[in-house]
């Protein structure tokens, strides 16, 4: 079953870093037809947090619409803490099929769950949180159903505990020219549900499971 991420074992990832031999990876990041900026974003984001802070190991991040992991598990492999939550409204893709057998290893754990649910029970502050391609679900349901929508109230208050549980960065990614969305969407998403807006750095383009550009930034809190 294709999904929109390659499906790469947490151990694929550690044996690629460690041994410094990616062939594994490459032959599956070969094979999957949607999305192969996956792994390109884990390791943007990897990249950045090392420029920014100089280290990874055991730095506390939460993935919020983490489909299959791959990000997550990356994310890990290179020594960070790693929580992964996903609703499971794709899951008819089989996406999470495998990792109940890979969470706590590594650092990597897992939940199936919605955002508002998560955070209201689980107190914990991150050093980083990870808003891929997410928020403006939000407002639309996954894939412009309705389905899961928030409410602006939600929104609001949701962004506002996120911002207060990160330590040092949000990354964000958002539509930058995609139908239904208008040019600047991720900026004035920010602007309409936030009170203040932390520092903004462009991180660079990337490209959606759909074909449609998107726009990557990291919201430094410090």
């Amino acid at each position: 079953m294709t999904t929109y991420l390659p499906e790469l074992n947490i151990s694929d990832l550690v044996h690629a870093v460690s041994a410094q031999d990616w062939s594994t990876i490459e032959e599956k990041i070969g094979i999957q037809q949607y999305e192969r900026l996956g792994l390109d974003r884990a390791l943007a984001i990897a990249a950045d947090i090392y420029a920014q802070h100089g280290s990874l190991h055991g730095l506390k991040i939460l993935d919020v619409g983490s489909n299959n992991g791959l990000i997550s598990k990356v994310l890990s492999a290179l020594g960070c803490h790693v929580v992964g939550i996903d609703n499971g409204d794709v899951d008819g893709q089989g996406l999470y099929s495998n990792l109940q057998s890979q969470i706590n290893s590594s650092g990597f754990d897992f939940y199936q769950q919605d955002l508002a649910n998560f955070i209201h029970l689980d107190k914990r502050s991150w050093d980083c949180i990870l808003l891929l391609s997410v928020t403006h679900h939000w407002e639309t349901g996954y894939a412009m159903s309705g389905r899961r929508r928030y409410s602006d109230d939600d929104i609001r208050r949701l962004m506002t505990e996120l911002f207060r549980r990160t330590q040092r960065s949000i990354y964000y990614e958002c539509p930058s020219d995609e139908p239904g969305f208008k040019p600047g969407f991720g900026i004035d998403f920010l602007m309409r549900y936030c009170e203040k807006i932390p520092k903004m750095r462009n991180i660079g383009r990337t490209v959606g499971p759909n074909g449609y550009p998107r726009d990557f930034f990291a919201l430094d809190m410090g």
